[in-house]
């Protein structure tokens, strides 16, 4: 990895590539990433977590809140939302579904220039 100056972004040696290759992840509100891709303490009191139970074994998954895709867009010019190809956005009858609105709140976190990619059906 490139020595960092000032901008911690410029440490990162994919911010050379051509305009047209973009690099991002599936998944944003990761919170393993605190401490790499998020600063430390800023979304403690906005983690949601759920346990989860795989055959004997229980796990913990803790999320972000969505207000830290902000800062994702500091690291990574792209976003790749997978969930949407697991619902649609809007019911049969027109009627927005949950998707719609976790992507409108996106949305209201977002700059010009930062790019959603949406997996679909």
């Amino acid at each position: 990895m490139a020595k960092t100056t000032g901008n911690r972004a410029t440490g990162f040696l994919f911010r050379e590539l051509p305009q047209n290759i973009l690099i991002g992840t599936a998944s944003d509100r990761y919170a393993g990433w605190i401490g790499q891709i998020y600063s430390e303490d800023r979304y403690e009191k906005g983690i949601t977590r759920r346990g989860h139970k795989v055959g004997d074994k229980t796990f913990n998954e803790e999320t972000l809140p969505v207000e830290s895709v902000s800062e994702y867009f500091e690291h990574f010019p792209l976003l790749e939302i997978d969930y949407t190809f697991y619902r649609l956005l809007l019911e049969k009858d027109g009627r927005p579904t949950q998707n719609f609105h976790v992507l409108k709140n996106y949305r209201q976190h977002m700059k010009e220039g930062d790019l959603l990619l949406l997996k679909v059906p």
